[in-house]
C-alpha cells in the first residue's frame, strides 16, 4: 500500500502523462478503501440481522438446595423446562434436594430449554408398602430384584 502510495505520489510530483496517474490513484483508493469499507458495512448489517433474528432468552435461575418440586414450580414460571440427569444416593442431605444444575445459574438459554438436575436420594429400600414396584411384584407373586443380590451376598 506504502508502495503504491509512493508511486502515485512521485509521478503525480513530476507532472508527466497525468492519465494514468490519474487511473492509477483511483484505482487504487476504489481497491484498498471503497471496497473494505463496503465489505464491512454488509458485514454489519448481516451481524445486526442476526442477532435480531435470534429467540428470546432467558436467565437460569439457581436451583441448588431446593426441592424437584420448588424447583419445577420455579422453572415453568420462568419458561423453562426441567430434566432429572442423576440421582445421587447416600449423601449426607435430605433426599430429593438438587445438588447440581446444567445449565449453571445466569446462563442465557432459549424460552422451553431444559433444565437438567441432578438430585439426593436415599439408598433404604422398602420393600413393601413405600415400594409401588415391590406391592406390583408382590401382588404377582415374586419378590423385588433388589433382594436377591443381598441374599446372594449372605450365600
Amino acid at each position: 500500500m506504502r508502495f503504491l502510495l509512493g508511486v502515485l505520489v512521485g509521478y503525480s510530483m513530476r507532472g508527466k502523462k497525468k492519465l494514468p496517474i490519474t487511473v492509477l490513484a483511483t484505482l487504487a483508493f476504489t481497491v484498498y478503501i471503497i471496497l473494505p469499507a463496503i465489505a464491512l458495512l454488509a458485514l454489519r448489517l448481516e451481524v445486526q440481522h442476526e442477532r435480531q433474528s435470534r429467540p428470546a432468552q432467558n436467565r437460569v435461575p439457581a436451583l441448588k438446595g431446593l426441592s424437584y418440586e420448588n424447583a419445577e414450580t420455579i422453572l415453568h414460571t420462568s419458561n423453562l423446562n426441567i430434566r432429572l440427569l442423576a440421582t445421587r444416593r447416600n449423601l449426607p442431605l435430605q433426599p430429593g434436594l438438587i445438588i447440581d444444575q446444567n445449565p449453571q445459574p445466569g446462563e442465557e438459554v432459549v424460552y422451553g430449554y431444559p433444565v437438567g438436575v441432578t438430585i439426593t436420594k436415599t439408598d433404604s429400600h422398602d420393600h413393601g408398602q413405600q415400594c409401588p414396584d415391590c406391592v406390583l411384584l408382590m401382588k404377582l407373586g415374586q419378590s423385588c430384584p433388589l433382594v436377591f443380590p443381598l441374599v446372594n451376598n449372605l450365600l
